[in-house]
């Protein structure tokens, strides 16, 4: 039987999935699903370092999960695409239904 995807589809995915398996970064996803922030209202939110949110942004911006927008001293960003936080709430919704059973 044939893989229904090509490999390099899997290795991206699995790419993909690393990068999404980081708490902070997913917070950050989440909140980005919601609107466009800049860096010091996602500093505010988040409680991170500056430091530690350039390099999981950096992250998120190098893997095409978000684009940036500068406006003066300010770097907006914002998700590309929402769906891409759809597995997080699977998986919680999932969680939540086993554990309620």
């Amino acid at each position: 039987m044939k893989s229904p995807l090509p490999q390099e589809a899997y290795q991206r995915n699995a790419h993909i999935y690393k990068i999404l398996a980081n708490s902070k970064r997913l917070e950050v996803l989440n909140l980005l699903k919601k609107r466009e922030l800049s860096v010091e209202e996602m500093l505010k939110i988040t409680k991170l370092s500056k430091a530690n949110l350039s390099q999981h942004l950096a992250l998120l911006r190098h893997n095409g999960l978000v684009h940036t927008r500068r406006v003066g001293l300010n770097i907006y960003y914002k998700i590309v695409d929402p769906r891409i936080v759809e597995p997080c709430k699977i998986l919680h919704s999932l969680r939540h239904k086993h554990l309620v059973m």
